[in-house]
């Protein structure tokens, strides 16, 4: 019974996490941010591995990290963009580590199996926080940053 509600957390998680690294990969203009510009090209293969059908989970640790590190280096141009996108991903972490959880368990959530120490009423509650991230603000930010990433560095973070 508690198999439905860990693998619609996963998936929920998994949608969401591929929405914001869509949107993680936000650039500026070579000539003001090429230390950024460079960031958002080497960073892109780790939020593509969270897309697609079947998403490597053991990598969100690592697209968390790179997303605040762009976060931190965000152009004035997109800066509150990536705000609203790194608020984002520090609820998710908070409501992962609420749950017990951290990024290294979700690929065995991803099996069906639930990790010990895991607080399952908390675990079920992840999917509606989840839920709430993929609102306007969050996809509004997301294309913005993907747009700009396009724009301001050449990178098109919708290919891989």
């Amino acid at each position: 019974m508690r198999v439905i509600p860990t693998a619609t957390t996963v998936a929920v998680l998994a949608m969401a996490a591929a929405t914001l690294g869509a949107c993680g990969s936000d650039d500026k203009p070579a000539a003001s941010g090429g230390d950024y510009c460079q960031e958002l090209k080497t960073d892109k293969v780790y939020f593509q591995s969270l897309n697609g059908s079947d998403p490597d989970m053991s990598k969100l640790d690592t697209v968390f990290e790179k997303m605040h590190s762009l976060a931190a280096a965000a152009p004035d141009d997109i800066a509150e963009d990536w705000k609203t996108l790194d608020t984002a991903v520090t609820t998710i972490e908070n409501a992962l580590a609420e749950a017990g959880l951290d990024a290294g368990d979700l690929a065995t959530l991803q099996s069906g199996q639930v990790p010990d120490g895991v607080d399952l009423d908390k675990l079920a509650a992840l999917g509606p926080k989840l839920k709430a991230l993929s609102g306007s603000d969050v996809n509004d930010a997301a294309d913005h940053i993907a747009e700009n990433a396009k724009t301001a560095c050449g990178v098109d973070l919708t290919n891989s």
